[in-house]
């Protein structure tokens, strides 16, 4: 990413958390504190969730993930494990492509961080052309209309056979 973008990302941070903070300054001055708990533990959600996503040495894959969060695409990840053997650059571009085909209009993207990496993308009248020449037909588990799932798999060693 370029330092260009990380500004960027960092700027789109900056006014967020302020917004944030704004949100929980109204509720507490109307007394609200189940509100403000209740954010309270949103944001710590999802603070621990980047965190494990930055801790995986995905660092292209991460920036791309939390800039897309962060400008309000609908975008969900989970951290189960750190998956082996992912090249950060190929899932950096098949996550983007990922993201670029719910950019525009109702979409989502989700990915489970495991032994591998699953991507699920929902969207009406789903295209999947701008994905396809990215995964093997193997990867993809399952697709519809108005979804895709894809599996990557960590590279295979080639000294021990494992991943």
């Amino acid at each position: 990413m370029e330092e260009e973008q990380v500004l960027e990302l960092l700027k789109t941070l900056r006014h967020e958390w302020l917004n944030r903070l704004q949100l929980v300054r109204a509720y507490g001055a109307i007394g609200d504190e189940a509100a403000i708990d209740v954010l309270s533990a949103k944001y710590r959600e999802q603070a621990t969730r980047e965190g494990l996503l930055s801790t995986m040495n995905l660092p292209k894959t991460a920036l791309l993930l939390m800039r897309a969060e962060w400008s309000g695409l609908a975008i969900d990840y989970d951290v189960i494990r750190k998956p082996e053997g992912i090249i950060d650059e190929r899932l950096a571009e098949i996550t983007e492509a990922a993201i670029q085909m719910i950019a525009i209009g109702e979409g989502e993207v989700s990915l489970t961080f495991h032994e591998g990496v699953t991507i699920e993308i929902y969207r009406d009248h789903l295209d999947v052309s701008r994905i396809t020449h990215l995964v093997t037909p193997m990867e993809i588990e399952s697709q519809t209309s108005s979804e895709c799932v894809i599996e990557i798999q960590g590279i295979l060693k080639r000294d021990t056979g494992q991943e």
